[in-house]
């Protein structure tokens, strides 16, 4: 009897050591911790005020909020792309983790998911502030076999791999609001070009839509080529930023100097140069508010005598279905009021323009003038 019940309790014993030991053994769950990569997130956009991505090879970002305004720290504080922001923090908003992965620091090269100020990092650390508590995240490669990115918490062991692809824009450029200025080029009546060496070059027409362009001398007979004319003339509209940094110092003597005029007293000075491989400018702006009076008087005239003329012919339909017809005062108001604005967006800034934009002001003069036949 006292035989058995001590092999009862060795067995109890050798039962209780072996769960014991299993349970040491036991490697970790991989469903633990599964759901959304950042808890709550979605819920905070709004009142997030700072957003850092740090990378080994890019160095740092950081988009800030102030005023209800977005920027861009490392370009001197010029406006960020909210849109842009928004979409990427919505999207990682969504992000789930879908699978655990390594949690042996030795193997965090192999998905990016090292620390960044490690050697030979390739990942990025993103970190959120404002709304909650703070947000940190490596943010490693992109699957290669499939969608999504290789994650991890600064701090904790597992990485993970998230099902959308969530690697965040490394160059500060990238994150800018992009949109300059935009003037539809059948408002233009002028443009002067004076390189710093070679001839320069004056075009201009009688009135806005005229499809005669006229080439200052130009001799008699010879017309100007309308492509090199159109790549002018069309310089501003949707005119975009490539980078931008805040003016300082004087440009360079070789700069190129420019002049767009428009029929409503609109005249935008650009200053051209070279730097780093890109084009760089710097504007000005100003406004004739008695040229921009004459032009919006001659519309306004215009468009009423349209309007009798077609009340006079029985179109009353039409007539009154048209738009009012708005006074030449206030077309000042608004012409005056979108020079300001850009006057006020580019002082004291210069900016990367698009080098296809800029390659059409630096063409000579004869490439303006038809060749004989």
């Amino acid at each position: 009897m006292t035989r058995t019940i001590i092999r009862f309790a060795i067995a109890a014993l050798l039962l209780v050591l072996a769960v014991v030991l299993l349970g040491k053994r036991a490697p970790e769950r991989a469903d633990v911790g599964k759901g959304a990569l950042i808890a709550g997130l979605n819920e905070r956009i709004n009142t997030i005020s700072e957003v850092r991505i740090a990378s080994a090879d890019k160095g740092e970002i950081v988009l800030h909020r102030s005023d209800d305004a977005w920027r861009v720290q490392q370009r001197g504080g010029w406006p960020a792309d909210t849109g842009k922001l928004r979409d990427y923090l919505l999207r990682l908003a969504l992000a789930q983790r879908v699978e655990a992965k390594t949690a042996m620091p030795a193997n965090y090269p192999r998905l990016g998911v090292e620390d960044i100020d490690a050697k030979g990092a390739r990942g990025a650390r993103l970190d959120i502030s404002g709304g909650g508590e703070p947000v940190a995240l490596i943010i490693g490669l992109n699957n290669p076999q499939g969608r999504g990115s290789y994650v991890r918490v600064p701090g904790e062991a597992r990485s993970w791999l998230a099902d959308l692809d969530i690697a965040p824009e490394r160059k500060a450029e990238n994150w800018l609001q992009r949109d300059l200025i935009d003037v539809d080029p059948r408002r233009i009546v002028g443009v002067e070009i004076k390189p710093a060496k070679g001839e320069a070059i004056a075009l201009s027409r009688n009135a806005v839509n005229d499809p005669q362009w006229l080439l200052a001398g130009l001799a008699k007979g010879k017309q100007p080529v309308q492509a090199a004319v159109d790549g002018v003339d069309g310089f501003l509209q949707g005119l975009r930023l490539e980078d931008v940094a805040r003016a300082e110092g004087e440009p360079p003597r070789d700069a190129l100097h420019a002049r767009f005029v428009t029929a409503d007293g609109l005249a935008i000075g650009l200053t051209l140069w070279q730097h780093d491989n890109a084009p760089w400018g710097r504007f000005t702006v100003h406004f004739d508010e008695a040229q921009a009076m004459t032009h919006a008087s001659e519309r306004e005239a215009f468009e009423r005598a349209a309007a009798t003329t077609a009340a006079d012919e029985g179109e009353d339909d039409a007539a009154s279905a048209a738009p009012e017809i708005a006074s030449a005062e206030s077309r000042v108001a608004q012409w005056r009021a979108q020079s300001e604005a850009f006057a006020q967006r580019i002082d004291g800034w210069q900016f990367a323009l698009s080098p296809y934009k800029a390659g059409n002001l630096r063409k000579p003069r004869s490439a303006f003038i038809e060749p004989a036949k």
